[in-house]
């Protein structure tokens, strides 16, 4: 069972170690599909989200965090991360609003109907295995690893067939981009 922003937070203040393990355990597949739709490179999405939870184990950032706001902080600073490494980067950087795709958690809790229809229907029309790991990993909340033994493909190529699902979506809801973000939150967010 999951534990609440509320729970979590209490145990970080009375022990860090054990909090960050919450925190992790709930957030970091879901931010850094966050972070894998903002700069469109998965490896790197990852780094960024690895070196943000450091940042939370080895200073204070959350101890007088309200849990209403929680979920938002930790996407708008995995934004924020995002946002320093594309321009630092300094290559042909591709033009993201990022201010647009700003969603806090609680807005991901009201999708309605027809924005999941939209997302499920270009998902439908994926190749199957793509569809698969796009079902497996985003709809059904699975670990990439579990992912990969159901499917009995490998860690790899989960990897690599999500990256292309990604890639569908955002092609196929351009212009919408959010919706993508708003179906991962709230798979992911949603107890």
């Amino acid at each position: 069972m999951r534990k609440s922003d509320r729970d979590i937070l209490d145990v970080f203040v009375k022990n860090r170690k054990e909090g960050v393990r919450m925190l992790f355990d709930r957030y970091y597949r879901p931010l850094v599909l966050y972070a894998g739709s903002l700069i469109d490179d998965d490896t790197m999405a990852e780094d960024l989200v690895q070196e943000f939870f450091v940042r939370l184990w080895e200073d204070d950032y959350l101890k007088h965090i309200e849990e209403k706001a929680l979920s938002s902080y930790l996407f708008s600073s995995v934004r924020n991360s995002c946002y320093t490494y594309t321009h630092k980067k300094d290559v042909l950087r591709r033009r993201v609003d990022y201010t647009a795709i700003d969603v806090a958690a609680d807005t991901a809790t009201v999708l309605n109907q027809e924005i999941v229809d939209r997302v499920t229907t270009v998902i439908a029309r994926m190749p199957e295995q793509t569809r698969k790991v796009v079902d497996c990993v985003l709809m059904r909340d699975m670990k990439y690893q579990d992912a990969a033994n159901e499917l009995q493909v490998s860690l790899n190529t989960v990897k690599t067939l999500l990256r292309n699902g990604m890639r569908i979506l955002r092609e196929e809801l351009k212009g919408d981009e959010e919706l993508i973000l708003l179906l991962i939150l709230s798979k992911s967010l949603g107890d």
